[in-house]
């Protein structure tokens, strides 16, 4: 805090008998101790020393003398117990996440909040949107990141928009050019319980005849399936970036290919505890 590094200025002024000396002692620019004394002034309302005489404590300079020390200190001290509660409180985190989100940030995040906080205790549920969307009715997680139910009883705030892409193998790859193309294909989803997916589906359902679901779980599963079946798959762009699996994107006239990812809960984050809405922040900067 500048106020604290102000006072801290003006002892070191007082103990070293001027200026010159004070930044000296403080490893500063003389003109950052001036400075720091011109702020201290002005935010006080009052001149600490004599005009023409930088080293001559004005009457209100001599108050703050006596006062200075206490301040420091008694600053000091709130920021020792401020650092001893993060390593004292006990909190349960519980939050719910889409995969791939739980490969791709929690595990720094994780490791982060452990750190500030050793007694924390995180309970993390990894699933579908509408499996975390009834983990939320039920209590059994507090919020979590995923895409839109179609429930309008939660409080949601959308951060950023996914692509779903179709792709098939690099190495078994089928020739796919239009949707007629798909006609009697292999196709991989995993949105069973995802509305956005299934709006997808509804419309391949009608474009194309004799179109073969198969549902997986787990969309971090698909591009490997892809790659030794040869068939086809709707799964996000973010898993597609970070597999390993050899597979390449089709480009196909669908519509909407997007979901939203935000962040779910059953009332606003802001009446969250500040563990949950710091712990929050940092998932945000991480995916913005």
């Amino acid at each position: 805090m500048d106020f604290i590094k102000e006072l801290h200025s003006f002892k070191t002024i007082v103990e070293e008998g001027t200026f010159t000396k004070a930044a000296a002692k403080l490893n500063y620019a003389q003109s950052t101790v001036t400075n720091h004394i011109k702020k201290l002034e002005e935010e006080l309302e009052v001149a600490l020393f004599l005009e023409g005489k930088s080293n001559v404590l004005t009457l209100e300079g001599e108050l703050l003398k006596q006062a200075v020390p206490g301040l420091i200190a008694q600053w000091e001290e709130v920021k020792e117990q401020l650092l001893n509660a993060s390593n004292t409180v006990e909190y349960s985190l519980r939050m719910g996440i889409v995969p791939p989100y739980d490969m791709l940030i929690l595990p720094e995040l994780l490791h982060l909040f452990s750190h500030q906080y050793p007694k924390i205790k995180f309970e993390i549920m990894v699933g579908s949107t509408l499996a975390l969307a009834d983990a939320l009715k039920e209590n059994r997680i507090d919020f979590a990141l995923c895409s839109l139910p179609h429930e309008d009883s939660f409080v949601y705030e959308e951060l950023f928009q996914e692509e779903i892409c179709c792709i098939t193998s690099i190495t078994n790859p089928l020739i796919i050019k239009e949707l007629a193309d798909l006609t009697g294909i292999h196709l991989y989803s995993s949105g069973g319980d995802c509305p956005a997916l299934r709006n997808i589906e509804g419309y391949l359902d009608q474009c194309v005849p004799s179109l073969q679901w198969e549902y997986v779980s787990s969309s971090t599963t698909i591009p490997y399936l892809i790659e030794q079946t040869g068939f086809c798959g709707l799964v996000p762009r973010s898993i597609i970036d970070q597999t390993c699996a050899q597979v390449k994107i089709l480009s196909l006239p669908l519509p909407n290919l997007r979901i939203t990812i935000g962040l779910l809960s059953k009332q606003p984050l802001t009446l969250f505890p500040n563990i949950t809405k710091k712990f929050v922040f940092e998932l945000k900067m991480r995916l913005l």
